[in-house]
């Protein structure tokens, strides 16, 4: 499938749905809606809906986790299409490396973040201390990492379903690389090169 069909996918779905989730993730809910990891599109989603008896409710929240889950497999196909020198993993199950940016003759493994903007946080903020924001308020669960990530960030959130607002971003970022690259520097002295991409109308 390629980056253009996943996002139009979502976009169906998005019309279904507010962009902004504001219903809280519960175990009860996550589990009626587990069969999103096996959808590749709505009609799986509704196909699913159906065989599983889910509610009008527990349907919404399937495509809103759906849509959270897949954003970050459109943005990684579109990243591979657009960004000259990226190889895509070729372990999906791999907690940190998502994709391998060749640049300057040298490898850099990356992991996919696809997010909104945090409410917490200053929009002044300079990027290389968001970057840090996001390293030091990561989940503590099983994602939690200090390797190199690549932060989408958008702004509104909805704004990371738009592909032609993506496209420009993408094309900006292959041309100067540089201005998007940030080192982070931890306690143990360890250092992570991040990307910020900031998925935004403004200028």
């Amino acid at each position: 499938m390629k980056a253009e069909d996943l996002f139009q996918e979502i976009s169906n779905a998005g019309l279904l749905v507010e962009n902004n989730w504001n219903v809280k993730q519960n175990d009860k809910n996550d589990s009626r809606t587990s069969h999103i990891y096996k959808c590749g599109c709505l009609d799986d989603l509704t196909k699913y809906a159906k065989e599983r008896s889910l509610t009008e409710n527990e349907f919404l929240y399937s495509i809103h986790r759906w849509r959270n889950f897949k954003r970050h497999d459109a943005w990684l196909l579109l990243i591979s299409e657009m960004v000259a020198g990226v190889r895509l993993s070729s372990d999906t199950y791999n907690k940190t490396t998502d994709f391998v940016l060749v640049s300057e003759g040298q490898e850099h493994p990356f992991d996919l973040k696809v997010t909104r903007y945090p409410k917490s946080v200053s929009a002044s903020l300079p990027d290389s201390e968001l970057a840090k924001w996001f390293y030091e308020n990561q989940s503590r669960q099983g994602r939690f990492h200090l390797a190199n990530r690549f932060f989408v960030v958008g702004i509104p959130e909805n704004a990371v379903y738009d592909i032609a607002l993506a496209r420009q971003k993408l094309k900006i970022f292959s041309e100067k690389k540089y201005a998007f690259r940030h080192f982070v520097k931890h306690g143990d002295e360890h250092v992570s090169r991040a990307v910020i991409l900031r998925q935004t109308y403004e200028n």
